[in-house]
This record gives C-alpha cells, sequence and structure tokens, in this order.
C-alpha cells in the first residue's frame, strides 16, 4: 500500500504561521491597488538604487509620471496620462494624487479598466477551457 500524500497536506490558509497577511485572500478594491502602488512609487522615489518597476521618469529637476492600473495609465489631467512636476513636489504631488484616489475622483476610469480586467480574465478563461 503506497502513502496518500494527499491525505498528510493541508492548505497553508489553515496556518496563520504560513499564511500571507494572516489568513484567506482578501481582494482589494482599485482603489486600494493604486493608493499602494503609489506609496510604492515613493519609496522607489526616495530610494532610488532600490528594485522596481517606476512609473516615473527624472530629468534633471524635473520628473515626469503616470499612475496605472491593470498596466494601463489614468487619465490624471484632461487626456494626459503623463505629466511633469518638479523634483521636489513629486512626493507631495503622488500624495494628493493618492488622496484624490481614495476620495474617489477617479473611480469611473478604475471601475472602467476594473470591468477590462474582468472582461480579460473571462476570455482567458473561456480560451482555456476551451483548449482542454
Amino acid at each position: 500500500m503506497s502513502f496518500d500524500w494527499k491525505k498528510a497536506v493541508k492548505s497553508v490558509n489553515e496556518y496563520a504561521d504560513f499564511a500571507k497577511g494572516g489568513g484567506p485572500r482578501v481582494p482589494k478594491s482599485a482603489s486600494e491597488v493604486v493608493a499602494a502602488a503609489i506609496d510604492k512609487q515613493i519609496e522607489l522615489f526616495k530610494a532610488p538604487r532600490s528594485e522596481g518597476r517606476r512609473w516615473f521618469e527624472v530629468k534633471g529637476d524635473n520628473v515626469a509620471f503616470t499612475i496605472r492600473y491593470a498596466n494601463s495609465p489614468l487619465k490624471l489631467v484632461g487626456e494626459e496620462t503623463k505629466v511633469v512636476v518638479p523634483k521636489g513636489q513629486f512626493v507631495e504631488v503622488l500624495t494628493a494624487i493618492k488622496a484624490d484616489v481614495e476620495k474617489g475622483s477617479f473611480k469611473s476610469q478604475l471601475d472602467e479598466k476594473e470591468a477590462q480586467v474582468r472582461q480579460r480574465s473571462a476570455s482567458m478563461a473561456k480560451t482555456k477551457a476551451a483548449g482542454k
């Protein structure tokens, strides 16, 4: 008789010591995801040698940047998705944009991008199911 390993293993979520976040994954809203990503961009700006994907580019005394969700830039001012700010004001501007994201100022754009993500996921699931 062989050992049935499937009866011995348990979900990692049953053990707080191993589960990320201490339990089952709780989905985040689009605004929470963007707010956390803005915090990450501020960290990357403050620590230029650290690893990470940057949404900004520093040239001289200015910083050009985008704010992204679902791998797409948000419209920040009118139709502009990429804007420039003086380097000394970059963190302050990102903090203000984060506050606007949390207040719901970008809700319509985030909802639209979230719908696109869901549609893309459904399409990929359909394609995957058809290939089986």
